[in-house]
């Protein structure tokens, strides 16, 4: 796939083919803007997040014994159904016993049909060993298969879509600074904003009920819209 070239870009554009690597950066003024690629239908202004992690894909363990310092491919001996390189650009996380407390980036994975032994390929190979013993688990790229931020959000917040997204689809995310984005309720200018939790891939004011909160602030209002449609935000995603 090409790099991409700022001034032929248009950020627009929602199509079935991936144009670029996912979480490509593209700046442009006040903007960053990120490709990715779409799980589920969201619409221009949506906020969208990651896919939320795979509970199946926790605890795994490695095959094999004692797996040596510097290794860059790890077999899993637990029987997990995985889809082709579908961690591509995610990670591989040592969560507890040998090798725990480090996170690899993994370059690809095998497809596997829950039978046990697939791989997995890192980046730049083991810290610390790690042994059958250790327990393991995938997590997804945060641009692959994003979708609408539902009311409890269930991964990371990536920022605002920019157009009709459908699973299957690639394009173009704001991840910070200006983009009209819904709005539920009351904003103010200046002021911070909040994941919605009454309405999917919306923002609300941060301390609207002055309830406790603990949804994630997503940026500051640059201009107001009318309630329910689409206000100025500043995204602070990234």
């Amino acid at each position: 796939m090409p790099g991409a070239i700022p001034s032929e870009i248009d950020i627009f554009t929602i199509d079935t083919v991936q144009r670029y690597p996912l979480g490509t950066k593209l700046e442009r003024g006040d903007n960053i803007f990120r490709y990715v690629e779409f799980g589920g239908t969201t619409a221009a202004g949506d906020m969208i997040q990651a896919e939320g992690p795979d509970g199946a894909h926790d605890d795994l363990d490695p095959s094999g014994g004692l797996v040596a310092v510097g290794s860059k491919v790890i077999t899993i001996s637990t029987a997990i159904t995985l889809v082709k390189d579908e961690y591509a650009g995610g990670y591989f996380v040592i969560e507890a016993d040998a090798g725990a407390g480090y996170a690899y980036q993994v370059t690809a994975n095998d497809a596997d049909a829950a039978a046990g032994g697939a791989t997995v390929t890192i980046r730049d190979g083991l810290a610390v060993a790690i042994t059958s013993a250790s327990d393991a688990k995938l997590v997804k790229s945060r641009y692959q298969e994003v979708i609408e931020m539902p009311t409890t959000v269930t991964g990371l917040v990536v920022g605002a879509s920019l157009g009709v997204g459908a699973d299957g689809s690639f394009g173009w995310a704001t991840t910070r600074g200006p983009a009209a984005v819904l709005t539920d309720g009351t904003v103010v200018i200046g002021q911070h904003v909040r994941a919605s939790d009454g309405t999917a891939g919306a923002v609300e004011a941060l301390d609207r009920d002055g309830s406790a909160e603990d949804e994630p602030e997503l940026g500051y209002v640059m201009d107001v819209g009318p309630t329910t449609e689409f206000s100025l935000i500043f995204l602070t995603t990234e």
